[in-house]
């Protein structure tokens, strides 16, 4: 069964969250419930939320599957999701060991079955980017922001 430990913090907005998820695919539905149910206890906006939901599936997805995992604090090993909620925008990362090609948005053929999880990040999020340190790699997206007012 997949394992995936929570750090549990209020959902105040500003607050980062923080999700470890062992390295099975299988857990990307664990990340997107708990992004989700996070999100809307803070009231962002519905169509927010799926573009947040988009990131956090394609994200997490490719880290699982072309990545190195990290070591997590319950001695397994997985990724860690990150998000934050602030000035109206949705900040996700999603950290992992790296792999031997830096992300990037691919151009896939018509009939290739892989490849288009960055440009589906690149076409819903204001803003993204890609972390070194260490042993580490962060892959960061922002998606926001959302008019005052506007509701769920």
């Amino acid at each position: 069964m997949p394992q995936a430990a929570t750090a549990n913090r209020s959902a105040e907005r500003a607050a980062a969250r923080a999700l470890e998820l062992s390295n099975v695919v299988s857990n990307v539905p664990t990340a997107r419930h708990a992004v989700a149910d996070d999100l809307r206890k803070v009231g962002v906006p519905k169509a927010v939320l799926e573009n947040v939901l988009l990131v956090v599936t394609e994200l997490v997805s490719n880290a699982i599957l072309h990545a190195k995992p990290i070591e997590l604090s319950d001695s397994g090993v997985g990724v860690i999701l990150r998000w934050t909620v602030s000035d109206r925008h949705v900040l996700i990362d999603v950290t992992d060991g790296g792999s031997a090609d830096t992300p990037r948005v691919k151009r896939p053929e018509y009939a290739e079955p892989e490849g288009r999880g960055l440009a589906i990040v690149d076409a819903v999020a204001r803003n993204w980017a890609v972390r070194s340190a260490e042993d580490r790699v962060t892959v960061q997206a922002v998606v926001g922001p959302w008019e005052p007012g506007m509701t769920s």
